[in-house]
């Protein structure tokens, strides 16, 4: 059997995101996509996987931190405890710019944060499907001084949007940015 480079990226993608359920150590990369989804042409995501952000606007200075949660992880099986979510924003030490230099200036390193939680727990629970998700877009100025927010904080600071109402949220709060 001969195997080419599509071939080994077409069973990796099976394996990794065929499933509804996505581990948690790659579901980010799947919800940047679905947010950038959501965002193009006018936002990018970033190219390098040590980018200070998530996605940059195409002509303004502006960068969003995607973060996200799910209340169905892989390991749960029958006794399913409901998470209480919590989201890093912890203020970095700095950024790599272009990816190869690093700039030693404390930040959250973007201007806009979008917080994506998927509450569903039952078994039409898919990862995957961008309109399962909920989208809570907050100012970086407006998060608290703390390192991590927990959803019920994001609640009480701003109504969540499904999918096709995103594109429209980030645009109206990077306008009053």
């Amino acid at each position: 059997m001969r195997m080419d480079a599509s071939s080994v990226i077409r069973r990796l993608t099976q394996r990794l995101y065929g499933c509804p359920i996505i581990r948690n150590d790659l579901r980010g990369e799947l919800v940047e996509e679905i947010v950038a989804a959501a965002l193009e042409p006018e936002w990018r995501l970033c190219s390098t996987d040590w980018g200070s952000c998530d996605l940059v606007h195409s002509t303004r200075k502006i960068g969003i931190q995607v973060k996200q949660s799910a209340a169905r992880q892989t390991w749960h099986k029958d006794n399913l405890v409901l998470p209480r979510p919590r989201f890093s924003i912890k203020e970095k030490t700095g950024r790599w710019e272009d990816g190869s230099r690093w700039v030693a200036k404390p930040s959250r390193n973007a201007e806009v944060f979008v917080f994506a939680w998927h509450s569903d727990t039952s078994d039409a629970a898919d990862h995957r499907d961008p309109q399962q998700w909920q989208f809570f877009v907050v100012a970086e100025r407006d998060l608290p001084p703390q390192g991590s927010i927990a959803l019920s904080r994001l609640q009480s600071l701003v109504e969540p949007v499904q999918f096709a109402q995103l594109a429209m949220r980030v645009r109206s709060l990077i306008d009053a940015v």
